[in-house]
């Protein structure tokens, strides 16, 4: 089956700017995407729909689907993410949650970072977009923390370390690399 997000016969999203070379399409993304990430606003709601604003914010210029869930199931090295179906309820337990621990709010850097990683690794789970969960999920790891009274610096956070703790956190449910990435980024 093809995948309805790619230009026919490619495995290159289909894009606002129609360039159809993976290379200058990543380079293009990832210069878009940090510029926005640099000047995030800090008022998105922490909830399933503040999230799709985050991915809109920064993709908006990308994609015209930014901001909006997957409509085909994905996988990274044979390991499904959230089925389609499930995307939406499972992002609203999860803000539930978040929502029921005050948004992290009154916790010492130590306890936000430990349920901080909870979320981000529950979240990294479902994956609800097709491309850029992972820099949704730093940008909302950054307004979280700031809107709980934490600075945190996304620039201590490799992204090859962040993309590794998210691999072995989905494969094992162990935290402990999630959790001391962020730690280690709080001022």
């Amino acid at each position: 089956m093809s995948d309805p997000y790619c230009y026919p016969g490619t495995d290159i999203l289909r894009n606002i700017e129609d360039i159809h070379d993976a290379e200058e399409l990543e380079a293009f993304e990832r210069w878009v995407t940090a510029t926005r990430m640099e000047t995030l606003p800090d008022d998105f709601p922490t909830t399933p729909e503040g999230y799709r604003a985050i991915h809109r914010y920064i993709f908006q210029d990308v994609y015209d689907w930014a901001g909006e869930y997957r409509v085909v199931d994905i996988a990274r090295s044979d390991n499904l993410f959230c089925l389609v179906p499930y995307i939406a309820q499972e992002l609203a337990k999860r803000f539930e949650v978040i929502r029921t621990e005050h948004n992290l709010r009154g916790l010492s850097a130590a306890d936000f970072a430990t349920r901080a990683a909870e979320h981000v690794i529950e979240l990294n789970a479902i994956h609800p977009f097709r491309e850029g969960n992972g820099r949704t999920l730093r940008a909302f790891l950054f307004l979280l923390a700031r809107q709980a009274g934490h600075d945190i610096e996304l620039e201590r956070i490799e992204p090859a370390m962040w993309n590794e703790a998210s691999r072995v956190s989905f494969r094992t449910g162990a935290s402990r690399s999630m959790r001391k990435m962020i730690a280690d980024a709080i001022r």
